[in-house]
């Protein structure tokens, strides 16, 4: 056995045991702690920055929002140079804040100290939240040591273009949020949806400007000074993410360099069940992507080149059927009937690689299923569809490897330009 070929069995094996691990988790009942008296006030803080798509519809089911008790809503307009400050200056009952464009973190921290709830709501600009889901999310943090709480995610214009997929991949990572809740290893409190303690808020530091991804480094803060993070799957938000070449590239790079950055800072040998689960399986996700990333672009060129280009054939109705293959489910199928046929050998290798790929289409599927309750066209093309997404995930992994050398990061962006 070759030391390629040892690589590959080593990360699709491991890839199988974080698959199997999320299977473990599906079936751990967590016994929730009671609830005591729910919270007398809140702060909403809203963080826009050239939002003048959206952030009306934002601020307006923040207002809408269901809380049994005093609402503050602060939106804080960071710098926007298209017309989000005059839409802003027409909406009666919030509290504006204005400053000049110091990123997301920055600017929550600004909101933070003109905050009087007891706890901290945070919703971004492009996004916006179900009746219920404030109530929601306040139930979870009157429960015995939670800190912080989160919920389910959703794309609202995730009709267009890629954001189908991206729909399906934030159904999946709110599944996964809901799992790692189970034993208090979910790291993430994302930026659509999230709520905390203010005391525990202002305790942890506020949120860092040390990197892109504030939302990450706070709650693994939270976790380290020992408090729980909660999920509530009947608190939902709907974000708009972008859809053109250009937005999705710079917010896809954003969150990739910002997981890096995380994990430079955060990684440590610990007691705690992030350190030895949930950080290196990020760190796993990263390596895998580049590793297999190169594996399969090696793979699709080499046999491009092998089969077409070497015989003077670039384009051609066989080479639409290669690439059909390749970027949908049907490859998959044909590989695996013709391991049961014989035609292909089952070596370790391909029985580790077939499995774990069988096991993860069904947890995209119950994704959909608990949190859409329907399965429509703009879930099947996708779902058929996965793997060129995964495959440009891949590669956008690879391309981001000069971050790691990178002294620090701080949370600022272009956004919207």
């Amino acid at each position: 056995m070759d030391v390629l070929t040892a690589l590959r069995i080593t990360v699709t094996s491991i890839f199988l045991l974080t698959i199997l691990s999320y299977y473990v988790l599906l079936f751990v009942r967590s016994k929730k702690p009671r609830s005591h008296a729910l919270f007398q006030s809140i702060s909403i803080l809203i963080p826009a920055h050239n939002e003048e798509k959206y952030i009306q519809q934002a601020v307006e089911s923040v207002q809408k929002a269901e809380f049994k008790g005093r609402k503050q809503i602060i939106v804080i307009d960071d710098g926007s140079r298209d017309k989000t400050p005059q839409i802003l200056s027409r909406i009666k009952g919030i509290q504006l804040i204005k400053t000049k464009h110091s990123g997301k973190a920055a600017s929550l921290n600004l909101a933070l100290r003109n905050a009087t709830g007891d706890i901290i709501a945070v919703v971004d600009g492009d996004s916006v939240i179900e009746e219920n889901a404030l109530e929601e999310l306040a139930k979870e943090l009157c429960r015995k040591n939670v800190a912080a709480a989160t919920g389910v995610v959703k794309v609202q214009n995730r009709k267009k273009h890629i954001c189908m997929w991206v729909h399906i991949e934030q159904l999946y990572n709110s599944l996964m949020r809901s799992l790692l809740s189970k034993i208090n290893a979910n790291i993430v409190t994302p930026g659509p949806l999230s709520m905390y303690r203010k005391k525990e808020l202002l305790a942890a530091g506020g949120f860092s400007t040390k990197g892109f991804s504030e939302d990450i480094d706070i709650t693994i803060r939270m976790i380290r000074k020992g408090h729980r993070i909660g999920f509530s799957e009947k608190a939902v938000a709907f974000t708009n993410m972008p859809y053109d070449v250009k937005g999705f590239f710079r917010q896809r790079t954003r969150f990739i360099r910002g997981l890096m950055n995380i994990l430079k800072r955060h990684m440590q040998l610990n007691n705690k069940i992030i350190d030895i689960y949930t950080l290196p399986l990020f760190l796993f996700s990263y390596i895998q992507a580049v590793i297999m990333g190169s594996f399969t672009l090696y793979q699709i060129i080499s046999g491009y080149t092998q089969y077409f280009t070497a015989k003077g054939i670039y384009m051609s109705t066989e080479v639409l059927i290669f690439l059909f293959e390749w970027f949908s489910i049907i490859g998959f199928v044909k590989w695996a009937l013709s391991v049961i046929s014989g035609q292909t050998p089952l070596t370790l290798l391909v029985s580790v690689g077939i499995l774990s790929t069988l096991l993860s289409y069904p947890l995209f599927l119950f994704a959909i299923l608990k949190f859409d309750k329907k399965i429509d066209l703009w879930h099947v093309i996708p779902f058929f569809f996965m793997f060129p997404f995964w495959l440009l995930i891949m590669v956008l992994h690879i391309l981001c490897l000069p971050e790691y050398f990178r002294k620090s990061q701080y949370n600022i962006w272009k956004k919207n330009e």
